[in-house]
């Protein structure tokens, strides 16, 4: 009789910073009721991955649960797989956090259950050939991937029914390819199909194995599934029909098939992750001639046979898509050094370092983070509060730093003391990236840009969940359209520019709040999105404003200045040409206040509080900014009366849970109108302070 073995194993997982009614939530729908029906088929071998803050959270809250997982270690039912301890993107973050944070976990791991790790689950599965040296020096013996990482190397289907051996350096490690056909039919299909799929692939030597490894939410947390795998009984059918057929199929630990059987040979794989994410990362024009593409080979039935040739991007590339993944990136780069130079970190200040890690906000995919705030806010309050513990010395002392903060060839200006931190960036618009309120923690930009995204194009054949859950039949996340709410299509508006703070406009006659607060309006001068120079803490641009049916020159000179618990950017605004000119001049910030409907985050400007979501404009000297829950209460004091713009940003963005509006700050801008004369300038300032 033909046999075979099958390795099965899943991923639990929680981003830092997620809401503690979304974990609980998981918990009850996913992680308890999994292991519950796990228990009661013991024949049943099987691994598991928690994330390291995720497991730190069960430990906390379901001491029985963890007691149950010892349980199922102990008896040899269940191998528990280590991995980075916050769930980084292990490529792009140093060798040193990357051993760090894997020891972390294993340590974990073998102090609550007893038994060292050998496994690996790899974040997202990004891998890069590298990273093969830090994970043998992490303690890792084996880890697994997915069959498109073989197949970009050039390996068939009859070739991944094993493990394989990759080294770099010399330091080797095992690596399993885990069956994307496995991870589209559980648990979406009957169990039949999965039995006659492995069934399939059988041999007389009996040493060919299959690997099924992803995400434990997808029994009970992605939609429909939760009635699927446990309400009708999914997850027991499919335990049942395994053990009724184990006179041919075995289920295998991964340490006990690693240590029965030899590696299948010594592979070098390409830079890669699930054929899923590489979709995800392309940029936005290439990814819609990618996706045509595909569809077109799917009707031409060719998809399958050329599926091994489609690379699509890596995931590096999120860092370039989207400028704001990139600057979370590099501020944890920028610790990094400061770490590096240094022999007194303390293992608190490296733990807010490396859950600034965690992975979910820097991508962007079906699944991913990035698009949402509150996970955005917790990397940077992890790393604002590391960064708080290396900058103690400072206390009100200001340091300026000129480097190339981001990595795009030009130099940031860094202005921080003990209480804030800015980022300038001269080459875009001279805009502040980054303003961190320190004693807060709190970044109070932190917002997003709206861009158009490729699925934006499905919108019209999006489904809510009632209706999904009347049809028959469940489907993969990745084959039904869901939304959230109806008529989101209003809100797809498009960013021309990237949005921060201190963005220098000047606005024509025919300028309304409408069309600003979509983007579609006439930029009447060239300064927004272009290149200011630096001279220490000024700069200046000598651009150019379309003042009656012409290109006037002007020359626009900002200042920044860094007090104790405030700053300031002062304005003069110089008249180059020979003739006078009238001008609308503003100055647009965005501020994230979370929530945009919470009665304790609100605009004042003196006539009563105004929700985050509010649209409108108004006269005023001074605006409080305050959002009460994140400790955060800004004063805004102008040198001049201004008429203010404001409105909220929404935006549009597809997830497992479907099409959702998001609130990404509210913008708001001061604007004046002067007349200048040839040679004259106008001087205006704004003031920012922390009220504690």
């Amino acid at each position: 009789m033909k046999k075979m073995k099958f390795l099965f194993g899943i991923h639990n997982h929680q981003p830092v910073g997620n809401f503690d009614f979304v974990v609980e939530d998981a918990y009850d729908r996913s992680y308890k009721p999994f292991i519950d029906v796990l228990e009661k088929h013991p024949k049943i071998k099987m691994a598991i991955h928690f994330t390291g803050w995720l497991l730190e959270s069960l430990e906390k809250n379901h001491h029985d649960y963890i007691e149950k997982l010892r349980s199922l270690v102990k008896r040899g039912q269940l191998e528990i797989f280590t991995g980075g301890f916050y769930e980084p993107i292990i490529p792009v973050i140093p060798e040193e956090d990357r051993v760090g944070q894997i020891r972390k976990l294993s340590y974990k791991v073998e102090k609550l259950f007893g038994k060292k790790p050998c496994g690996m689950w790899l974040a997202e599965r990004v891998w890069e050939p590298q990273i093969a040296k830090s994970l043998a020096l992490a303690g890792v013996e084996y880890v697994v991937l997915d069959d498109t990482h073989f197949k970009s190397a050039g390996h068939y289907d009859d070739e991944l029914t094993g493990y394989y051996i990759t080294e770099e350096e010399g330091y080797t490690l095992k690596i399993f390819p885990i069956s994307k056909k496995l991870r589209y039919l559980i648990p979406f299909e009957n169990p039949q199909d999965t039995i006659d799929f492995l069934k399939n692939s059988a041999t007389d030597s009996a040493d060919n194995a299959l690997v099924m490894f992803d995400d434990g939410e997808k029994f009970g947390v992605w939609p429909g599934t939760y009635e699927r795998v446990y309400v009708e009984k999914w997850l027991d059918s499919f335990f049942d029909t395994i053990e009724k057929n184990d006179d041919w199929l075995e289920m295998i630990s991964f340490s006990e098939y690693v240590n029965s059987y030899p590696p299948m040979g010594r592979t070098y794989l390409p830079i890669s992750s699930y054929s899923e994410m590489m979709e995800w990362s392309l940029p936005t024009r290439s990814k819609a001639d990618f996706e045509s593409l595909i569809s077109n080979l799917k009707k031409e039935k060719r998809y399958e046979s050329m599926e091994m040739f489609l690379k699509g991007g890596i995931w590096r590339t999120f860092l370039s898509k989207y400028t704001e993944s990139n600057l979370m990136h590099k501020k944890s780069l920028y610790l990094h050094t400061k770490i590096d130079e240094r022999d007194d970190v303390s293992e608190e200040t490296l733990d807010e370092y490396w859950k600034g890690q965690c992975n979910d906000v820097y991508w962007h995919g079906v699944f991913g983070g990035l698009y949402l705030p509150h996970l955005r806010a917790a990397i940077y309050k992890h790393l604002i509060k590391a960064e708080k513990e290396l900058d103690k010395a400072l206390k009100d002392k200001m340091k300026i730093e000129v480097l190339d903060y981001d990595k795009d060839g030009f130099d940031e200006i860094i202005m921080k003391n003990s209480s804030i931190g800015l980022v300038i960036d001269p080459d875009y618009g001279g805009r502040i990236l980054e303003i961190d309120l320190k004693d807060s923690e709190y970044n109070l930009i932190n917002s997003l840009t709206r861009r158009y995204e490729v699925y934006h194009e499905l919108i019209s054949q999006a489904i809510t969940q009632e209706q999904l859950e009347k049809s028959d039949h469940v489907k993969t996340i990745h084959d039904v359209v869901l939304t959230k709410e109806e008529g989101l299509e209003k809100y797809l508006n498009v960013d021309w520019y990237e949005r921060f703070a201190f963005i220098d406009h000047f606005f024509g006659r025919n300028f309304e709040l409408e069309g600003y607060s979509r983007s579609k309006y006439p930029e009447q001068g060239d300064f927004v999105n272009q290149a200011y120079e630096a001279k220490e803490n000024v700069l200046i641009r000598h651009g150019h404003v379309w003042v009656d049916s012409k290109w006037m020159p002007v020359c626009v000179k900002k200042a920044f200045e860094l007090f104790k618990n405030s700053f300031e950017v002062s304005y003069k605004i110089i008249n180059e040409s020979k003739e006078p000119m009238n001008l609308h001049f503003g100055s647009e910030m965005t501020f994230n206040l979370m929530a945009p409907e919470a009665d304790d985050r609100y605009f004042d400007w003196g006539s009563g509080k105004y929700h985050a979501s509010y649209k409108g404009t108004f006269t005023s000297s001074e605006v409080s900014v305050v959002a009460e829950y994140e400790d955060v209460k800004i004063e805004m004091n102008l040198s001049a009366l201004a008429e203010f713009l404001i409105y909220p940003i929404y935006t549009v963005s597809y997830s497992e849970g479907g099409f959702e509006k998001v609130y990404q700050g509210t913008s708001l801008t001061p604007t004046w109108k002067f007349k200048i004369d040839p040679g004259s300038e106008k001087e205006l300032k704004v003031r920012l302070t922390t009220k504690g």
